[in-house]
């Protein structure tokens, strides 16, 4: 089964926080190569760099969090989705229309869950209880099953 995990899962493997060891068992349940789509490419890093500017972490771990996932990527531990970008950006829209003016769903959180509809994924991992929503009602899979948030 193949599962599109949200950024701000991946994120927590590169920088700790106080739900890192969570986060990261969860993407050693998944299972490597992890899906991988064009907005992941610029998100985590830009997470990352947005924790530096936030005085969460340092320019050296922001640096080195960023050399990882870069050579995470290299490495093929990531692996992109086949899907087509325009569709994408459609079904997109579709979900906002359909569902941002009940659930509250931001844009970038529907461009992922359009992605992984796009790409035929059959689950989704995400902590962000809007977003988990939105792919519970498109028929998405969500791991984990619940969370406490």
């Amino acid at each position: 089964m193949t599962t599109y995990i949200d950024t701000a899962v991946f994120v927590k493997a590169f920088i700790l926080e106080a739900d890192s060891a969570e986060a990261i068992a969860l993407l050693e349940r998944i299972g490597e190569p992890f899906a991988y789509s064009h907005l992941h490419e610029v998100e985590i890093p830009n997470a990352i760099r947005l924790k530096c500017f936030r005085g969460e972490v340092t320019k050296s771990q922001e640096s080195a969090a960023i050399r990882l996932f870069k050579a995470d990527v290299d490495a093929g531990r990531f692996e992109r989705i086949s899907y087509d970008l325009a569709a994408v950006f459609i079904r997109a829209e579709q979900l906002s229309a359909r569902l941002s003016a009940t659930l509250g769903t931001r844009s970038l959180d529907l461009w992922h869950v359009a992605a992984a509809l796009e790409a035929g994924c059959q689950a989704f991992a995400s902590y962000d209880s809007r977003q988990r929503k939105a792919a519970e009602l498109c028929g998405l899979e969500l791991i984990p099953s619940s969370v406490g948030r």
